[in-house]
């Protein structure tokens, strides 16, 4: 691990040059080192060196994001110990998901990915948000987790990549809804408005008529009212919280770009009948 360190921290003393290393045994490591509890090696330099290779220099061939892609989705990855919650298995899991956004935007833009490799990307990513459980944003002395939030980054990219239809921006939008109607705490770490994204992408691409939106955003003041009653009152202000601002952020995004003023009306309708005074 300290090797991988110092290498990295080399190349990018060096402007991320990667002339005369081995790439596929930088990235084996790199992989192998994805959910480090050392925040520097994890965040500032697995990270930012894979965003350097895939996106920035371009330096990877797309067999080799090819096999990238594969192993962030696959079972010790994306899916590592997934239903565990408070564990150090979370940064595994979070920054295996934080790759998909660099690779299907680079996709998006260059077509090597095949239909049904983004299909399984999706399906993958999809059953991954619903059973994710650990929440926490900042963890001390291990910095970020942000589960959550890097997957409402993935969420964000394949809402908008040329291969999602409609029927899966319909299942992408029940998604969202299963993480904001969240009622053990409050998420406070940007997750709403990552999310928010995510939900204002999949309306922006215009696939959706106006009808599913609505029945959409109703159906998620439905859904909060129906689990209101489960939970105790003070479960039920965390639950109402995560819903408020999430329909907060979504709706300003929505304003500021000029979309879906039908929506808009309906969504301030939802928030004036949700707030407390």
């Amino acid at each position: 691990m300290e090797e991988l360190k110092c290498q990295l921290i080399e190349i990018k003393k060096n402007d991320y040059n990667f002339t005369g290393y081995d790439l596929d045994k930088l990235i084996s490591e790199m992989l192998t080192n994805i959910g480090a509890i050392d925040s520097e090696l994890r965040d500032e330099l697995i990270y930012i060196t894979f965003g350097q290779m895939i996106v920035t220099n371009n330096v990877l061939n797309k067999d080799q994001i090819k096999l990238l892609l594969d192993i962030c989705v696959d079972d010790q990855h994306l899916f590592y110990r997934l239903g565990e919650s408070e564990t150090d298995s979370v940064f595994v899991r979070s920054f295996s998901v934080l790759i998909l956004p660099l690779i299907l935007n680079v996709d998006h833009r260059d077509s090597f990915l095949s239909e049904s490799e983004i299909k399984y990307v999706q399906k993958r990513l999809y059953t991954y948000v619903r059973n994710e459980k650990d929440v926490r944003g900042y963890v001390d002395g291990k910095g970020w987790a942000h589960a959550l939030a890097h997957a409402a980054d993935a969420l964000a990219a394949i809402a908008k990549h040329p291969y999602t239809e409609e029927d899966d921006l319909i299942e992408l939008l029940e998604v969202i809804n299963a993480k904001i109607l969240f009622s053990n705490s409050v998420y406070t770490h940007n997750e709403d408005e990552r999310i928010a994204l995510s939900a204002f992408n999949t309306i922006d691409r215009g696939l959706l008529s106006e009808h599913q939106i609505l029945n959409w955003i109703n159906n998620l003041k439905i859904q909060l009212d129906t689990q209101k009653k489960l939970v105790s009152d003070l479960n039920g202000l965390y639950l109402k919280l995560n819903v408020r601002n999430f329909l907060n952020n979504l709706y300003f995004r929505l304003r500021y770009n000029n979309v879906g003023n039908t929506l808009q009306k309906e969504i301030e309708k939802i928030l004036d009948s949700i707030r407390d005074f």
